[in-house]
């Protein structure tokens, strides 16, 4: 029975949903209470876990932290790491309200993905696909980079066109990790749950990644030998917002859109910081005060956004080698995580909300890490909480 409670606990939007979902789906009557109690003291006993685990790791010597792995973990053929976060509110107890008056906390979620590889020769895909170049596209750009300017309006997707646009490997299993730590914190979780997942012994490693300074600086510490792949999707974003900035006329900012599409496509990022060069030069530099939706100030900024990452965009080698080039799984993790944490009238202890977010990536990963915990807890149980957890 404990087992229900907690993954309900878990999963459910809320631990009264948890208490609803229990009675109606088994037929289980438990107070809120007591399914939070029993799903705090799992994740607690879970963290607890991850710790000692985390620990072992950082005392291995760094080559081994590096390119070492368990003896009985076979290397993925590539092995791809991802990292976002999240929002949740927290409050402990007789703490003061912060000064900022907000309670709202950056949750950080880590997916570690094993996929097959898939090499192919030469570029698989020279050619910019078709959904990239079509108007529907932009309503998804223009959410992910928060671009200003009416959408053209897109024509209805059929279902052939939600499949992959480009050869990638298929996923083997993947791994999520969910924590309220700070990045530097977070950085040697991720770590070590790719270390024991034989992550270091792969040939082909990938880091995948929008861009942000935090997660790049995670990356610099402890994946420094992976391949470093933005994200396509953040970089059209860019391209997108810079083509509306250049030119007001809607079609005519598409045909430029397209223009940095391509060239991006085909890893000629350096096409694309030229031609924002010149642009710039036509507009004039933004001021000092320029604010973010200026025109001038959004060239700027994309043209800085591309020579920052151009040494992480070769895309025709992440094709050529069956690499993901966007980590839009990592998104729907975010999302399936925030749905258990966020909320405006969701309050979260620092260890209640550290446990709830462990065993949210527990049910999240394919190898279900939580059977074994339950089976450790069957054999270290006595009499009635042997009952309980069996029933």
């Amino acid at each position: 029975m404990e087992q229900k409670m907690v993954y309900a606990g878990a999963g459910s939007t809320s631990f009264e949903q948890a208490r609803k979902d229990l009675l109606h789906l088994a037929n289980l009557d438990i107070k809120t209470e007591r399914v939070r109690r029993a799903t705090t003291r799992n994740g607690k006993a879970r963290l607890a876990l991850t710790r000692l685990l985390e620990q072992a790791f950082l005392e291995k010597p760094i080559p081994e932290q590096l390119r070492g792995g368990p003896a009985d973990q076979e290397a993925p053929p590539i092995a791809a790491v991802m990292c976002d976060g999240g929002r949740y509110q927290r409050f402990d107890r007789g703490e003061a309200k912060p000064e900022s008056g907000s309670f709202w906390r950056e949750s950080r979620v880590a997916c570690l993905l094993s996929m097959t590889a898939a090499s192919y020769g030469n570029d698989p895909g020279s050619d910019l696909p078709d959904f990239l170049k079509d108007v529907s596209i932009a309503k998804k750009l223009a959410e992910i980079g928060q671009v200003q300017g009416e959408n053209p309006v897109a024509q209805k997707q059929t279902d052939q066109d939600q499949d992959s646009p480009w050869e990638r490997g298929e996923m083997l299993s993947k791994e999520v990790v969910a924590s309220s730590r700070n990045w530097k914190e977070f950085g040697s979780q991720v770590a070590s749950q790719a270390w024991y997942r034989g992550f270091g012994k792969a040939t082909h490693k990938v880091f995948v990644s929008d861009g942000s300074s935090a997660i790049e600086e995670l990356q610099a510490a402890w994946f420094s030998d992976y391949t470093s792949v933005l994200d396509i999707m953040h970089a059209l974003s860019y391209s997108l917002a810079a083509a509306r900035a250049i030119h007001s006329d809607r079609d005519t900012a598409w045909q430029c859109y397209q223009q940095f599409a391509t060239w991006i496509w085909r890893g000629e990022v350096d096409q694309v910081i030229a031609s924002l060069a010149e642009h710039q030069q036509q507009l004039g530099e933004p001021p000092a005060d320029a604010s973010e939706s200026d025109p001038r100030e959004i060239v700027r900024r994309s043209r800085v956004y591309y020579s920052n990452h151009r040494s992480r965009m070769n895309y025709p080698l992440y094709r050529e080698k069956g690499y993901p080039l966007t980590s839009s799984i990592m998104e729907s993790a975010v999302k399936q995580v925030s749905r258990r944490v966020k909320g405006t009238e969701k309050f979260w202890s620092s260890e209640g909300g550290e446990a709830v977010l462990q065993l949210r990536g527990d049910y999240l990963s394919t190898s279900d890490p939580m059977v074994a915990h339950w089976k450790r807890a069957i054999a270290a149980a006595n009499g009635f909480r042997t009952y309980r957890l069996s029933a």
